[in-house]
């Protein structure tokens, strides 16, 4: 895991991915909890996690293909990458955390 000085770190990091993955499940979207993780580390260390939702969707879509990451059964477009920042996003609510902190 890429080091930050954000709140979202150690235990709760793990936390929030793990809950991101289940919400995602419901949703019947297939994604490996490594690419999750993969999502949460990366737009904090490009330092874009306190942005838009949308421009961090977009940027990262455009980093890992850079990257050459490839998801199945669903691709790691920007739709998907807005779905996990979404439930992030809510996991943050709960857990008392902005955006911007992180």
């Amino acid at each position: 895991m890429v080091e930050h000085c954000g709140r979202l770190q150690g235990p709760l990091f793990t936390e929030c991915a793990e809950w991101v993955w289940e919400q995602l499940q419901e949703e019947g979207i297939q994604l490996q909890g490594e690419l999750i993780e993969l999502i949460l580390e990366t737009e904090r260390e490009l330092g874009i996690h306190r942005g838009p939702v949308e421009e961090i969707a977009e940027t990262l879509a455009a980093e890992f293909e850079r990257r050459g990451v490839v998801a199945r059964p669903y691709p790691l477009d920007a739709r998907v990458i807005r779905a996990v920042l979404d439930w992030e996003d809510d996991f943050l609510g709960f857990a008392g955390i902005p955006r911007a902190e992180s």
